[in-house]
This record gives C-alpha cells, sequence and structure tokens, in this order.
C-alpha cells in the first residue's frame, strides 16, 4: 500500500497524467525513462526554471549528451515528444513538445509494428522472423521497440542480432529480450557490429558455442544444434579430443560424397579415432592413462605441481618409457647422487642424456582437445592407401569376371537364341 503522509501545494509538484503509469510506464525503456521525466519536469516549470539546452540535461542527470539525444529519438517515435528544429542551425539542436500521453500507444502500434510487417525493408522483416523461429513465440511491440532502438542506436548488423539471440538461448535456454539486449550492448562494448566482428570475436567470447556454429555452417546450417548433434560433437571434442582442424578435414571429406550429412561425418570421425587409438597403442610405452603416469610420478617425487616445460617432459617420457623404468631411475638417482629434492629435470637428463632437451619444446602435452592435423597424418597416409587399395581390389575383381566369362561359339549361340524362342512362328 503506498499513500501521501500529506497534501502538498500545487506550486511544489508536477501532474503527470495516470495513462503513463498505466499504458506507458510497463514499456517504457528504462534507460529513456528519467530524461523523458526530468525534462518533462523542465517542460512543466519553464517559467520557473527557465530553458534549458539538452547539455543541461545531460550534465543535471550525469549522463553522456548522445544518451539525451538517442532518448529524443527514441521518444518521438513513441509519439510522446515533437521536436522543433531551428532554422538554419545543427540537426542536434531543436526544442522538444511534449505531446499528450493519450496518444502514445496509438503511435507505437503503428510506428513498430508497421514498420515489422511493412515490405518496405524485407531484411528487418525476415529478421525478426528468425528470431521469432529461434525464441518460439511472437515478439510483441514492446519487444520489437527494444530491438529496434538497439539497432539504430549502435548501427547494428542484422545478422549480429539474430546471432545474439541464438547464443542467449543456448546459453540460458530462453532468450529473455532484456537478456538479449544486455548481450548486444556487451558485445558493442567489444567492437562487435558487423558478421565480421562476430566471426573474428566468437570464440573469444565463448569457444564451445562458436565451435558448434561452425561445424554447422558447413552443411549450410544457420541455427541453434539439436540436443543430439551437441552429443555428437561433444564427443570429438571431448571424448575423442579432436582439434576443429581434424573435423574440419573430416567436414572436407563428407563433402565430397553426393549428399553430405551430418551421420557421415560421424562416422569418418569414429574411424580415424579407432585408427588413431590402435596406431597409438602400438606406439606407447606404458597402458595406462598419462594423469595415472604423472599422479604416481608425482607422488613419488612427493611434488604437488610442476611448470609447462616439466609437464612436457613428462609428456615425452610418458611416450617414451614405461613407468617401471623411470621408477627406478628415481632410486637410482637418490641412492647414488647427493641431490636432496630430484626433479623432473633431473630424471630426464639421466634418463635421456639430455639428447632430447633441445627438442622438448616441440613437445604436445597429453591432454583433452588436442590431436592435431600433424597428429592424424600417419592415419591419413592409412587411410589412403587401404581406399587405393579396395579400388584396385574392385578392379581386379571386375577384369577377372570379364576373364572367366564362358565365350560361345556361333552354333551354340544361335541354339541359345532359338531355344528361347517359339519356332512354330517362324
Amino acid at each position: 500500500m503506498v499513500f501521501l503522509s500529506n497534501k502538498i501545494e500545487a506550486k511544489s509538484y508536477t501532474h503527470i497524467h495516470n495513462i503513463f503509469f498505466e499504458q506507458i510506464l510497463p514499456y517504457i525503456d528504462s534507460k529513456y525513462l528519467k530524461i523523458y521525466m526530468y525534462s518533462y519536469y523542465l517542460a512543466s516549470n519553464i517559467e520557473y526554471i527557465g530553458a534549458k539546452s539538452n547539455e543541461d540535461i545531460a550534465l543535471s542527470l550525469n549522463i553522456d549528451i548522445t544518451e539525451v539525444l538517442s532518448a529524443f529519438d527514441y521518444l518521438e517515435k513513441c509519439n510522446l515528444i515533437r521536436k522543433h528544429y531551428i532554422e538554419n542551425s545543427s540537426s542536434d539542436n531543436y526544442s522538444i513538445e511534449f505531446l499528450p500521453v493519450n496518444q502514445y500507444k496509438q503511435s507505437q502500434d503503428i510506428s513498430y509494428e508497421q514498420e515489422y510487417l511493412s515490405n518496405k525493408n524485407e531484411n528487418l522483416r525476415s529478421m525478426y522472423d528468425k528470431i521469432e523461429e529461434i525464441i518460439k513465440t511472437h515478439l510483441n511491440a514492446n519487444d520489437i521497440r527494444k530491438i529496434d532502438t538497439v539497432i539504430k542506436n549502435n548501427d547494428l548488423a542484422y545478422d549480429v542480432v539474430i546471432e545474439a539471440f541464438k547464443f542467449v538461448y543456448y546459453n540460458k535456454k530462453s532468450a529473455n529480450i532484456i537478456e538479449v539486449v544486455n548481450t548486444l550492448k556487451s558485445w558493442i562494448a567489444d567492437g562487435i557490429s558487423t558478421s565480421n566482428d562476430l566471426e573474428n570475436n566468437l570464440f573469444n567470447i565463448n569457444e564451445r558455442y562458436a565451435t558448434y556454429r561452425k561445424i554447422l555452417k558447413y552443411f549450410g546450417e544457420y541455427r541453434l544444434p539439436t540436443k543430439p548433434e551437441i552429443k555428437t560433437m561433444n564427443k570429438w571434442l571431448d571424448e575423442y579430443c579432436f582439434s576443429i582442424e581434424v573435423i574440419e578435414k573430416a567436414i572436407d571429406e563428407t563433402l565430397k560424397i553426393k549428399s553430405p550429412n551430418f551421420k557421415y561425418l560421424d562416422k569418418v570421425l569414429d574411424n580415424w579415432y579407432n585408427s588413431y587409438t590402435e596406431n597409438k597403442n602400438k606406439n606407447k610405452a606404458n597402458d595406462m592413462q598419462y594423469h595415472v603416469f604423472k599422479g604416481q610420478i608425482l607422488d613419488f617425487l612427493q611434488i604437488s605441481r610442476i611448470d609447462t616445460n616439466n609437464e612436457k617432459m613428462l609428456s615425452f617420457l610418458y611416450k617414451n618409457y614405461p613407468l617401471s623404468t623411470i621408477l627406478s631411475a628415481i632410486k637410482y638417482l637418490s641412492k647414488t647422487t647427493k641431490i636432496s629434492n630430484i626433479s623432473i629435470d633431473h630424471i630426464f637428463d639421466f634418463i635421456t642424456s639430455s639428447a632430447n632437451k633441445s627438442n622438448i619444446n616441440d613437445e604436445t602435452v597429453v591432454s583433452f582437445g588436442n590431436i592435431t592435423i600433424d597428429d592424424m597424418k600417419d592415419i591419413f597416409v592409412q587411410n589412403k592407401k587401404i581406399i587405393q587399395e579396395k579400388i584396385k581390389e574392385k578392379q581386379t575383381n571386375r577384369t577377372t569376371s570379364y576373364v572367366q566369362t564362358p565365350s560361345l561359339t556361333g552354333d551354340e549361340l544361335e541354339k541359345f537364341i532359338l531355344s528361347k524362342n517359339d519356332l512354330d512362328e517362324f
């Protein structure tokens, strides 16, 4: 419950029509509300306060002049004010007339709904259609007005707005207009206003989302991934640890078939992973996972943390020496040297005789998502040989089948043909 403790003298307050609170306040952009209210107060009390400029309003409200100008553009579109431009002056030099608030709703419906439904701007209409597909509901006039304001105030490309809705829907499982507008403002602050800006920056904003988007675009899909697609792509990235370059290579192979599809791509990557795993197991010195190997060595040395260079050394040892050899080396160093705290460097130098230390910078640490094109080269060569052998085998079989086809003499051919016909009809 709200109430007035006492009546206020007429001269000390500003009249605002009830329609403003009932029909305008719930929908007006909060960013411009205080500018409207303060300007309305100035206009209502001009005989006491005097005329104020846009710069005066910005200074009083502690905001930038551009926010004041944007607010008046917005309020004019809502039919709440009318600008009166001063002759032979700049475009920002005008006086403001406040219109009766009962004209607000009618004008708002015309200025936004008609623009949305009009054929004058097909791109704008297409943008709103795509947004409604994403959020699975219709946009109301207030939603359209908020989106339109952000676009016009920041000169945003329509593709960027669509992507913001996809992005918010993907992360939040719903696309609240306020969330989308805040996302767009964040992108604008990062210098994103065009499709090219978005392509160059999206991986920094959300790498996983950008990866999904990039994969689907290869198939001409400009939509959010389905749950099964997300599950499959997560398998490639998290379980198989494939880099985006390896996935792109598989996409290239998929696009060579008559009807490229997601299922075929998954099969290609499954086969590559199986081949990679088989090949890796043949060449691997340890049959345990890297984190187990690393954990046992660190526990043995009583070390809790290592740097990147030591990580690379351990990765090299994991690929080339059994755990038993490394533990034996640690025991040997403990007994025969005066080193009080044996480190990864000591073990590496002792086992490899420092022969590989100069190349350790090229070592790839065993971790998720780092199987690169270089790691897969042997698999690609191996698969190519298998395909070539299969093609050769098919060609040989085809030739053999022709050679083994029995040849008929002229008499045998005649008997064969005649036996298939009714001789009485001749």
